[in-house]
């Protein structure tokens, strides 16, 4: 059997394309900017937890804030490193599980269900802990996470051709509830300078977590007060949720 390939280690040099093809990221960075509103924080310094190839990262750099990119994919830190051109942003090369920062920031950021990526409640208690360590006194930490409603129903069982900049790829996403994990195969197939075609593969895995159990994680980790909003806006979150936004203080 072939080993399996390290996530995101070749679709990094794809990713900005598909993703702001598929993604409204400065709504996202809106957003989070009103919830920044909304519990009074105007930061100076943002940590981007799985920052990846930095696209919010950049957003709030152009915004006025300086920021810090966490990351252990070092193909996706190369991409945003190339895009930084002067900004305020300085990468970390990192397990989001297992980092410190050289000086505390005044907000954490995490976007894009990067957290569902814990597969393991005590992998959420290990990160949650860093980005506590992280923040100032009265820091607050927002991040999305993908709901078990959405891993299980809207993702489920299903394959979906997507296509962005003459690269084509097939998602297959298929959903384990005894371990509530979703495995999402990636095939991308992308033409070379020969006239042929190149192609690759890659796996992704993202577990859904009940809000107890993000809420105890955060506990466990030292965070004080914990809020839950559907995605978007500040109603509380439903049966049919798709993504959750949680607010940490």
């Amino acid at each position: 059997m072939k080993p399996e390939s390290v996530p995101f280690r070749e679709f990094a040099r794809h990713y900005d394309r598909f993703m702001g093809h598929y993604v409204d990221y400065r709504s996202w960075v809106n957003y989070v900017e009103r919830i920044f509103e909304r519990f009074k924080v105007v930061p100076e310094t943002v940590l981007d937890v799985a920052c990846g190839t930095g696209i919010p990262s950049l957003l709030l750099a152009r915004r006025g804030c300086r920021v810090i990119g966490v990351d252990r994919s070092e193909e996706m830190l190369a991409v945003l490193r190339a895009k930084v051109n002067g900004l305020p942003v300085t990468t970390l090369r990192a397990d989001i599980t297992d980092f410190a920062l050289p000086e505390p920031v005044d907000a954490a950021i995490s976007l894009y269900d990067s957290i569902n990526y814990l597969l393991a409640e005590e992998d959420l208690v290990r990160c949650f802990t860093c980005v506590h360590r992280a923040l100032n006194t009265g820091g607050v930490f927002v991040f999305d996470m993908n709901t078990l409603y959405s891993l299980s129903v809207f993702w489920g069982d299903r394959v979906a051709p997507r296509n962005a900049g003459g690269i084509e790829s097939t998602w297959d996403s298929r959903y384990d509830p005894a371990t509530r994990v979703s495995t999402l195969r990636l095939h991308f197939r992308e033409p070379t300078p020969n006239g042929g075609f190149a192609e690759f593969d890659e796996v992704h895995r993202e577990r859904a977590y009940s809000r107890h159990e993000v809420k105890r994680s955060l506990k466990a980790a030292g965070f004080s007060r914990v809020r839950f909003y559907t995605h978007g806006g500040f109603l509380p979150v439903g049966p049919l949720t798709i993504r959750m936004m949680v607010v940490a203080h």
